[in-house]
């Protein structure tokens, strides 16, 4: 009998801790549990290793398909391919860096991150807001100042220690218009 209230009494409390564990999972695919912070598992570099891109501008629709080392784009009926890679680098101090290699020009970003708190359907912290101080592209560097700085938010579907899955999708009404969604997954270094 006594076997038998042990047995019952851990079963209520898997079944009421099961809801705190659940409130730790921000993205769609995050671990089901990590004994890791967000921030501890986000520190670090990553490198894309897959992705896909759809959308539409103005005039066509365009679909680009990453690889580590390639991105083939398809628009208009035509298909490119360019070598291309991509690094995010989220440091101590909250100091970011972001660099993207396009047949061979090198467009970097220098700046700063931070967790995002939660609105409407998005969770705290499934966000990260970067600002950007410094930008290079070519060779042409152009530099940002408090509230001037550019500021990119980045959704997680996916962020445990060794991969993260990035998504996002919008919309642009206006002079140009268009449409985009992607979904990218970078490895841990």
């Amino acid at each position: 009998m006594e076997k038998k209230n042990k047995f019952l009494i851990l079963l209520m409390l898997v079944v009421l801790a099961s809801p705190i564990f659940n409130s730790c999972k921000k993205g769609a695919d995050d671990p089901f549990i990590s004994l890791r912070s967000r921030t501890s598992r986000l520190k670090g570099a990553w490198d894309l290793t897959s992705g896909t891109e759809t959308g539409t501008t103005d005039s066509s629709a365009y679909t680009k398909t990453f690889t580590e080392s390639i991105v083939t784009i398809t628009s208009g009926g035509q298909t490119t391919t360019n070598t291309h890679s991509e690094k995010m680098e989220f440091l101590k101090d909250n100091a970011f860096k972001g660099t993207k290699i396009n047949n061979g020009v090198a467009s970097i970003g220098e700046g700063f991150w931070a967790f995002m708190d939660g609105y409407d359907d998005v969770k705290n912290k499934e966000c990260v807001v970067i600002r950007i101080s410094s930008q290079t592209n070519g060779g042409t560097i152009t530099s940002y100042t408090g509230d001037n700085m550019p500021a990119h938010i980045v959704r997680f579907d996916k962020l445990s220690g060794s991969e993260i899955i990035i998504e996002a999708n919008g919309t642009i009404i206006g002079a140009s218009a268009g449409t985009s969604t992607s979904t990218k997954t970078y490895k841990k270094e």
